[in-house]
């Protein structure tokens, strides 16, 4: 397959994302493995792909994007499907993390990681940034709850398909456990953080407003999505806030920091009601990758191609 315009975006990227490694992958390399019958997924890598593996990733990829579609309630899907998903899949040494999004029509993941369980809430998490970027339309929502948001539906999406929480979910609660207010007001205050704490921050955001915020908000992912597309129609975050939950954001961050401080050193009262609460934050049998659900690089990328 000749090259194209995207396989040479993609190695771009990949060059950005590492250099040497990257660089090592040839243009004409990267084609097209397989794609979903609706075309709405294509499957790309350098690398030869056995085609009923190819074709179980395409299965599996668009389970997890139901999956999130359906969570998010979206009131138009439209936007979803209005073209190709470019799913690039590479080698061991070519990136340093283990899968990201970039904007809304790309996904990158190490082709190995796919055989590991913890994928598949990595699948729905960066499948989520896909579906928010599309929703938005080129708008911007704060880095943080963009995060937390895809967070708590992966996380959803693992025990979706049969598996239980593990080391990944009791390094997130610990961090849950241990923010403090001054911590979280710092991190809420940068609409464009990176990095572990910017992820933790969102998703302890997320499961307050779902358990405790105005009594607990059950459908908090769908009145997200709401939000979402209350920016994507113009107004902004402050604006849509407030709109959708009939309070400012401000007082939001005033109430959420009353909160941590309440349960600052009491695990159980910060974690009782939420996703963590029956996962505990014992130190596991092995350190579970950060980077299993890490996408900052995106943002990194998405800045360096404007």
């Amino acid at each position: 397959m000749k090259p194209t315009r995207w396989t040479l975006a993609v190695l771009g990227m990949l060059c950005l994302a590492n250099g040497t490694a990257a660089s090592a992958a040839r243009e004409e390399e990267y084609a097209l493995k397989c794609r979903s019958n609706d075309r709405v997924l294509e499957i790309y890598a350098a690398h030869p792909v056995d085609p009923a593996r190819c074709a179980a990733i395409v299965a599996r990829v668009m389970k997890a994007f139901a999956f999130v579609a359906g969570r998010s309630d979206w009131k138009d899907r439209g936007p979803l499907t209005a073209r190709p998903l470019q799913f690039a899949l590479v080698g061991e040494d070519a990136i340093n993390v283990l899968g990201y999004a970039q904007g809304p029509d790309l996904m990158v993941m190490k082709d190995s990681y796919l055989d590991k369980p913890l994928s598949e809430g990595t699948l729905a998490h960066e499948l989520a940034h896909i579906q928010d970027a599309r929703q938005l339309r080129g708008k911007r929502m704060p880095s943080f709850l963009f995060e937390g948001r895809a967070l708590v539906i992966g996380q959803a999406y693992r025990l979706h398909v049969g598996q239980s929480p593990g080391d990944y979910d009791r390094q997130m609660a610990r961090s849950a456990a241990t923010f403090t207010a001054e911590q979280a007001m710092e991190l809420l205050d940068n609409f464009r953080g990176h990095g572990w704490n910017n992820q933790a921050i969102g998703t302890v955001v997320v499961e307050y407003m779902r358990t405790r915020w105005k009594g607990g908000i059950p459908d908090v992912i769908p009145r997200l999505s709401r939000l979402i597309e209350r920016i994507a129609a113009g107004r902004d975050f402050e604006q849509a806030f407030a709109d959708e939950f009939g309070t400012s954001a401000e007082a939001f961050a005033e109430a959420f920091a009353a909160h941590l401080r309440a349960t600052q050193g009491d695990t159980a009262a910060r974690l009782q009601g939420t996703m963590w609460q029956s996962v505990g934050t014992g130190s596991g049998t092995a350190a579970a990758p950060r980077d299993a659900y890490v996408s900052d690089v995106v943002d990194l990328l998405g800045e360096l191609l404007k």
